[in-house]
Order: C-alpha cells, then structure tokens, then sequence
C-alpha cells in the first residue's frame, strides 16, 4: 500500500533528521551520514521510506547542523536492478545509526586513554588482549611492545644492581637489588606481621623478567598470530585448542589417515 503524498511537499522530523517530500521527491537532511547509501548509473539499490520505494539519485553535504543531503526518486515502474539487498530509511534506521555512532566515539575516546600505556597492554593475558582489539590494538603486536618493554625492565635491573653493588663497596654497607631496591624506603616490606626483604623481591623479579622474556619472545618467532601475556605461558594450553592447532598443520587428508574410520576393513580383509 502506497501512502498518498501532497504535492507541495511536507516536512518532518525523523529523530534528529530534517526530511521533506512531495510527489516528485524526497530530501532528507541527516544529522549524520547513512555510511552504506551511494548514487549508482546502474543497479540502483531501492530505498524503502513510508511505505513506498525510492533510489537514490544525489548525494551532497548539506548546511549546518546537518551532515549530508540526500534527494530520493520515486522508483519507476520499468527500472530492474540486479542489487542485493536494500535499504529502510525509518525511526528505527536513524536510531540504530545514532547509537553506532555513539558507540564508535565512545571507542575512540577508549583508545585514546589506553594509547598512553600502548606498550605495557601487552602484559595483559591473551583473553584481555583479544577484547582490546575492539578498540583497535592488535594482539601480536602490543605482545610484541611488551616483550621489548620486558628486556627493557630487565635490562634497568641489571644497572641498578652494578650501581648498588659500587655504592655497597664504597660505603661498606651492604645493598644488593634492583630498581625496587633502590626506590624502597627500607631492607624490607611489611606486610601485617610478614617481614619481606626487598632484596628477595628484586631476586624473584630478575628471574621471572629473564624466564618471561626468553620464553614469549621464542613463542613470538614462531608462531605468526601468537599473543600472550606476562607468565601466561606458565599456564598450559587447553588440550581442545592444541588438538585444533595439530589438526589445522597436518591438513584434512593426512587427519584422515591418522585417524580411521572405526569398522573399515583393508582390501583384501575378511
């Protein structure tokens, strides 16, 4: 069922859109742009709006508050279209529209506050990473930053402890350690009753910095979609995830071999 327009045209307000028709066409001023809708000589894509159908014959930008104009043609009764698909221009559209755009601020203003700590979000287990990629950071490459960052920490580790180790043999008093050794107020940490030597933590901090560099960084070379956080690798992989790794390498046809069908007799068998 068409719905009959008035020739002289009317206007609208379709959520924050501005749109006037008559019976010649219809111009809708958008607030923002409809991404997916382009002028075409051929195979035009119909544009259903108040029951009736359209297609879109210009597309420029249009004056403030506005974004972009569009000027819609009453579809005639002879044009064919080899288009997939179509559009709805409705209440519904333009909502749906307002809160993509939303959405996509509201990541961009994300990633803009996690750009800053870019190269330690690679720290982050793999789970964590893959979320991160909605806001556009790739799993390989923050895990890539964090191994440097890592051989970096350890790197700074290693001068404090030389400078620390001169300072003990100028002063006689003895003060081994690292960076945390250097910043912390006293020998030790306390926590409630528990006395914990700063010096130990330096210790245990070395260690895990050097095993977690050597082992990411190998993990890294070898695998080109690899990602992984600080001392995930501690964790073994699911057995599920190292049976679709094994059987993604060795192909289909070698699988099928591997494993036979159960009751299948050899030629020649009884």
């Amino acid at each position: 069922m068409e719905t009959m327009v008035p020739a002289t045209g009317e206007t609208i307000r379709i959520g924050p859109d501005q749109v006037r028709r008559s019976c010649t066409e219809v111009v809708i001023d958008a607030r923002h742009a409809m991404e997916e809708w382009d002028v075409r000589e051929i195979n035009h894509v119909p544009i259903y709006f108040a029951d009736n159908k359209y297609y879109l014959v210009e597309k420029r930008k249009a004056q403030p508050p506005f974004a972009a104009r569009y000027v819609l043609a009453p579809w005639p009764d002879d044009l064919s279209t080899c288009a997939k698909g179509f559009h709805s221009y409705d209440a519904e559209t333009v909502a749906a529209r307002e809160a993509q755009r939303r959405g996509g601020q509201w990541d961009d203003l994300v990633r803009s506050l996690l750009l800053p700590f870019y190269p330690f979000l690679g720290f982050l287990w793999s789970g964590a990473q893959k979320r991160l990629t909605r806001f556009g950071f790739i799993p390989r490459a923050i895990s890539g930053a964090s191994i440097f960052v890592g051989f970096c920490f350890l790197f700074a580790q290693g001068v404090f402890a030389v400078v620390l180790i001169n300072t003990s043999l100028r002063t006689g008093k003895i003060a081994l350690g690292g960076f945390i050794r250097a910043l912390a107020p006293g020998d030790y940490f306390r926590v409630g009753p528990l006395s914990i030597p700063v010096m130990l933590v330096d210790m245990l901090l070395i260690v895990a910095l050097l095993a977690d560099v050597v082992m990411r960084y190998s993990e890294y070379l070898r695998e080109d979609e690899w990602a992984g956080g600080f001392l995930e690798w501690i964790v073994p992989r699911s057995r599920g995830n190292d049976i679709e790794t094994q059987g993604a390498s060795i192909g289909p046809e070698q699988t099928a071999t591997a494993h036979p069908v159960r009751g299948a007799q050899r030629p020649g068998g009884d």
